[in-house]
């Protein structure tokens, strides 16, 4: 066999040698660049090679299966280019190297750790489409018998890449925005430089205007790695003016000297701003501005629906027949008729009465362990009972209805307890109708902070945007000013360029820590404006001073997102900013659908009294967040259980819908409304929170940098699943604390998979 083919056999195995010994001694690089696409491409170019050489007929002949047979290959190598490789375990970055990355993703960018689903759902299509190719190539025919299977995987096909090119679109559109605030920032900058070379005031005030105005440039930045590289450059420029223009006792310096906020300054602040020549905006063309609310109209009208009077009888006659077979005498004698459910009040009857005596009263726990029994009588699973009924001597139970009402938010607006709690409170926010059909209302200055949880598909985010339509439909920008957190980057951006916003909306759990670490702050601005002021709160400050000061809303969609990323920061930061906030007019709404403890902690829950549960998954989860059973037996879709800070009980509210187009309207109004500009958040990204225990680490701007160098001291070695456990933290961010502890000297280098030593 050798004697016959020896041609053949030593060209492959030439072949073989030689890409072994490329292989094995380039292997990083070729690890990088093709890593296991080694071996489908491979196969296929030595076959391909061995037919060109030896034998081009037969290559001609099944060109079809050489053609077929490449696109399998590159399908192969594409769907390794997905997958990435564990960190410091493989040579390249993904299984596929280079090759497959590119095969699948170009021209997207991944990262590792944040990956879109439209970008993963882009990248199987196209592999999907090289295993279709490879199939119709190489049978034709029977790629015709299934066109029709054909023309819908196209279709789908085309949706996502549509999908894929909106987003993209956006993005740019993003980019071009962020340029151009930057490049007006910049020039901000360049301006206050020229006035401090010929203004004759102190240094220390020059320096803080140049800096201010350089952290502003930093604010219109993106949290990818090259603007990071940017805010870098920005920072390391204001330390040089730092260094250069230091005064030489600090008793020089005045009190009050780094502006706070822009739209209520100090007198101090004033004065060193305009003794550098650089003064601060005027926005009194805000406040004459005539800011119109947008119509009620607009919103979408309730369908009508319901129950009858005959199915509450017929309600009524099964609960009291049911009991009355267990010896149980009650009697309905209330009926509150609610768009979700409806609650029949029992009245307990007499056990053993008689002309004689006047026998035992039924007990309220007779009635409450039958409940499985009027459940099934009523084939109704989801009762709730509450014992008693808040200002009633009745037993009431929350039976469902077979035929719900519709609550929209114009439910709520239109009725005339709305008008007249919305003149009155300070941030009224409608959230639906009550178990007897009325309008249910809520003050968030009075609240002062909200927790609200639920899970999946429970009706949360849609409350969340009912808070806000309800807020923005009633108060003008001059009145409120929204902070809104998205991790999830889907429920709160398509309020973005509302006048209302006093920052853009946070979709990066990094930036929402820096975002929090300003507003507090903000929040002691707002402190030492209220103290030269000499009143105690901002209802005050405002009845006082003719420049009204706004109320600050900050709403955070996803809490668990923001704990995952930095727990310690996030929980110390809500917790100060509800400590502290009421007086100031900054209140939250935090909403998570994992109300477990290690999210919602006892440091939280103690600071946010006021609740708003909606149907969860078990009562540990229930006793989470409201501290009682209930929530569990929830109907999902808007059903929830409010309990505000002044009510010992949780009533049951079914809350307003409110569907895309109603948003894009309201949105729209205010956006076409074109009003002047107004300030912003002032987003530093120094150390400047130090003194109030918010600062972070001088590294990487992340306080669990010391926590970890902390936790060297004490070992002798030092492992990242230590890291893990003690910090709480993930294996992502905890790999990243290992990379920058060996960057600073703290701990050495170590092989995978072992301790390090701390040096």
């Amino acid at each position: 066999m050798l004697m016959a083919t020896p041609a053949q056999l030593w060209f492959v195995v030439v072949l073989a040698t030689i890409s072994a010994g490329v292989y094995f001694g380039f292997q990083d690089e070729s690890g990088a660049l093709v890593g296991w696409s080694a071996i489908p491409l491979g196969l296929w170019l030595v076959v391909a090679l061995f037919l060109v050489i030896f034998n081009r007929t037969k290559l001609f002949e099944r060109w079809r299966w050489v053609a077929s047979s490449l696109a399998l290959a590159t399908a192969i190598s594409g769907g390794l280019g997905i997958f990435y490789a564990p960190l410091a375990a493989f040579s390249g970055e993904t299984y596929g190297g280079d090759v497959g990355m590119a095969i699948s993703r170009l021209p997207f960018e991944w990262d590792r750790f944040d990956v879109a689903a439209t970008e993963y759902a882009i990248a199987w299509v196209r592999v999907l489409a090289l295993v279709v190719i490879a199939f119709v190539v190489a049978s034709p025919g029977l790629a015709k018998k299934i066109g029709a299977g054909a023309i819908h995987v196209g279709v789908f096909a085309f949706a996502i890449i549509t999908t894929g090119i909106q987003n993209l679109y956006r993005r740019f559109e993003n980019w071009r925005y962020e340029r151009t605030q930057a490049a007006a920032a910049q020039k901000k900058v360049e301006e206050a430089l020229e006035a401090e070379s010929t203004a004759n005031a102190p240094g220390y005030a020059k320096k803080e205007d140049a800096a201010f105005a350089s952290v502003n440039v930093q604010v219109e930045t993106t949290a990818d790695d090259s603007n990071v590289t940017e805010e870098h450059e920005d920072k390391t420029q204001v330390e040089s003016i730092d260094e250069a223009e230091q005064p030489e006792t600090e008793e020089q310096l005045p009190e009050n000297t780094v502006p706070i906020t822009t739209a209520f300054p100090t007198e101090s602040e004033v004065e060193a701003a305009e003794g550098a020549g650089m003064p601060l905006p005027d926005y009194s063309a805000a406040h004459r501005y005539p800011w119109r609310l947008p119509n009620p109209e607009m919103l979408a009208i309730a369908k009508p629906g319901g129950i009858t009077q005959d199915e509450i009888d017929a309600t009524s006659r099964r609960v009291e027949e049911s009991l009355s077979q267990f010896g149980i005498d009650v009697s309905v004698d209330q009926v509150r008729q609610g768009p979700t459910v409806t609650m029949y009040g029992l009245s307990p009857g007499w056990k053993g009465r008689s002309e004689e005596s006047t026998g035992q009263r039924v007990r309220v726990d007779t009635i409450l362990n039958r409940e499985k029994d009027i459940a099934l009588a009523l084939a109704s699973p989801n009762l709730r009972f509450e014992a008693p009924v808040p200002g009633e001597s009745v037993v009431g139970i929350e039976v469902p209805n077979t035929h719900p009402t519709q609550v929209t938010l114009r439910s709520v607006m239109d009725t005339p307890d709305w008008d007249k709690f919305a003149e009155t409170a300070a941030l009224p926010v409608p959230l639906g109708l009550g178990t007897g059909g009325g309008p249910v209302m809520a003050d968030l200055a009075r609240m002062p902070h909200t927790l609200v949880a639920g899970s999946t598909g429970s009706g949360k985010s849609v409350c969340m945007n009912a808070i806000i339509t309800g807020l923005i439909m009633t108060k003008t920008p001059l009145e409120l000013r929204l902070i809104m957190i998205d991790p999830k980057r889907v429920e709160l951006t398509p309020y973005q360029g509302i006048p209302h916003l006093y920052h853009p909306v946070i979709v990066e759990a990094d930036r929402a820590v820096i975002v929090l670490r300003s507003l507090v702050d903000e929040m002691m601005g707002r402190f030492r404006q209220l103290e030269q002021a000499g009143v105690k709160n901002i209802a005050s400050y405002n009845e006082k001073k003719d420049q009204r000061m706004p109320y600050l809303v900050i709403l955070v969609d996803e809490l668990a997102d923001l704990m995952l990323t930095a727990a310690g920061d996030v929980e110390r930061l809500l917790v100060r900013l509800a400590q502290l906030g009421r007086a100031t007019g900054v209140h939250l709404v935090v909403a998570t659908q994992r109300p477990s403890v290690d999210v919602v902690t006892g440091l939280i829950k103690a600071n946010f009294p006021s609740r708003i549960s909606f149907a969860v998954m078990s009562q540990i989860d229930s006793r989470t967040i409201l501290d009682s059973v209930g929530a569990e037996k929830l109907l999902g879709r808007g059903d929830m259980l409010y309990m505000p800070i002044d009510k010992p009980k949780p009533s049951r509210v079914q809350g307003a819908f409110l569907n895309d187009n109603e948003i894009e309207g309201v949105v729209s109004s205010w956006k076409n409304m074109g009003g002047p500009p107004l300030p912003e958040l002032v987003v530093s990204f120094d150390d400047a929170g130090a003194d109030n225990g918010t600062a972070s680490s001088a590294v990487d701007g992340d306080s669990l940098f010391d926590q970890a160098a902390n936790l060297a001291q004490s070992q002798k070695t030092l492992s990242v699943s230590l890291l893990q456990r003690r910090l709480r933290i993930g294996y992502p961010r905890a790999a990243r604390l290992m990379d920058e502890l060996e960057d600073e000297g703290v701990v050495g280098a170590g092989e995978p998979g072992k301790p390090r030593p701390v040096l």
